[in-house]
């Protein structure tokens, strides 16, 4: 199943010694060169950190999560739809667009 954006996928976890897995919040659209084979991500996780956006249960448009949940905007990948599993819901767009200007923040254009 293709990944749109504001889903949130498990899928694997980059730099990990052991295989893991971890959420993922799906920001890119179908502007994406690859958009029918893959999509860019952000990561989440049940961690605070600084600059990490919280996700209320009202945020969650479908699924949501058990625990406490935040947007981490600076860990950034691209994944394939194939090894996505496990839609765990959508999120509100308000909450998508937060991230991705964050995302932006950490990528900004030299003048």
């Amino acid at each position: 199943m293709k990944a749109t954006q504001g889903d949130v996928w498990w899928g694997p976890a980059p730099h990990k010694s052991d295989p893991a897995y971890r959420p993922w919040l799906v920001v890119s659209d179908d502007a994406h060169p690859f958009a029918s084979e893959e999509c860019i991500v952000v990561g989440m996780t049940t961690q605070g950190h600084a600059d990490g956006i919280k996700v209320s249960n009202e945020a969650w448009v479908r699924g949501g999560s058990e625990q406490e949940a935040y947007i981490s905007p600076w860990y950034v990948t691209t994944i394939k739809h194939q090894d996505t599993e496990n839609r765990q819901g959508e999120l509100a767009e308000r909450l998508v667009v937060e991230a991705i200007e964050a995302l932006h923040r950490y990528t900004p254009i030299r003048s």
